[in-house]
């Protein structure tokens, strides 16, 4: 009755001298047992039973700690995942980030890329050159409201003046107070010359906006000897009184527009005679260097006042009461000049040494105006 192994009826009989491994289910609360059969002369034969509850314990405890480990395992890849999802799809959200921060008008806004050579990182390169062309663009459309602007301001200011004089002359005309001759013909004179001055204000201010619209100049060779001697002969015609003179190599060859360079020259001259004693002495200077010439025009005057020496370039800029003034000029010269130049790739400079001195540098090649 103690007796634990289950009911052995029934086994299978091998061959004599062969093993047969079975299992033997137990009954009701009974342990199932591993039992093997070994058949043995004389119709006997050999049982052996091993009770399978501490195996069925260790495959039931595997089989947990599979599980368990499953769930562990599936876990931590679903959070690799999600992990390795929103990395990825962070240039996303910066990009989002970006264009909300873009729709509030700051156009500097950038989207940082981490590796360009994703799919995601050359959409975040492609969009960043879209924002910078549109910045640029932006940018140069508020800078030409800005030059209209101040262009209107200018124009307005500088043209007040004569046309308050032609219509101040028109309305006297107008009431009989020009009855006699020489006032009337004087009113005609002063008519005459606010009209000339007021024509002149005007091309200035048409050739300082062609300029504004950074359109590259004409290119030629130009030969700068031969055009400031043209200029210097000019000068004297004008001025005969006054020395000019002309110093540097017998050649110098820039590429650019033949006209516009002219004006640099003569507007450099008239500077320097307006702005002087008649008898003033004007010394022009040539430098041919590697890759650029430069041009001085310089008096023996009193030189620029030092409150404005920093603005000579500025549009409507007037010299100081210590460079005596023969002539009303609007202040539009060395602004033309600055503007010429730039257009030409190259740069100005003034300084007193001690007249007015003033340099204009081009490049030999002409350079490419920046947009």
């Amino acid at each position: 009755g103690g007796d634990p192994l289950p009911a052995i009826r029934n086994l299978p009989t091998p061959p004599v001298g062969e093993y047969q491994l079975l299992t033997l289910a137990g009954g009701g609360d009974a342990p199932s047992f591993r039992v093997g059969v070994l058949s043995l002369p004389d119709g006997y034969r050999l049982v052996v039973g091993q009770p399978l509850d501490d195996v069925m314990a260790a495959a039931q405890a595997m089989r947990s700690r599979l599980f368990l480990a499953g769930l562990a395992i599936l876990a931590a890849g679903a959070g690799a995942v999600w992990m390795t999802v929103r990395r990825g799809l962070r240039p996303v959200d910066e990009m989002i980030d970006a264009a909300t921060a873009i729709a509030d008008g700051d156009l500097s806004r950038r989207v940082t890329t981490e590796n360009p050579e994703t799919e995601l990182g050359k959409l975040g390169g492609a969009l960043n050159h879209m924002l910078t062309n549109i910045e640029g663009a932006f940018n140069s459309e508020s800078r030409a409201n800005e030059r209209l602007k101040q262009f209107v301001a200018d124009a307005s200011h500088e043209l007040r003046t004569p046309l308050a004089a032609i219509a101040g002359y028109s309305e006297l005309h107008r009431k009989g107070a020009l009855a006699e001759p020489e006032a009337t013909d004087r009113a005609m004179n002063r008519i005459e010359s606010e009209t000339k001055r007021m024509t002149h204000l005007v091309e200035d201010l048409l050739l300082l906006a062609r300029l504004d619209l950074d359109q590259a100049p004409d290119r030629e060779p130009v030969e700068l000897r031969g055009l400031l001697e043209d200029a210097a002969a000019d000068s004297r015609a004008i001025d005969p009184e006054r020395a000019v003179t002309v110093s540097g190599p017998p050649q110098a060859t820039v590429m650019g527009d033949h006209a516009q360079l002219t004006q640099v020259v003569a507007n450099l001259l008239a500077n320097a005679r307006d702005h002087t004693a008649a008898t003033t002495p004007i010394h022009i200077e040539l430098h041919d260097r590697a890759d650029e010439v430069e041009l001085i025009v310089k008096d023996e005057g009193p030189g620029f006042a030092p409150e404005v020496l920093g603005s000579v370039f500025d549009r409507f800029s007037r010299a100081d009461s210590s460079r005596s003034r023969k002539s009303g000029g609007a202040g539009l010269g060395l602004a033309i000049v600055d503007a010429i130049a730039r257009a030409h790739g190259g740069r100005t400079g003034a300084s007193n040494d001690p007249g007015a001195r003033v340099e204009v540098i081009l490049p030999k090649i002409l350079a490419k105006t920046p947009g």
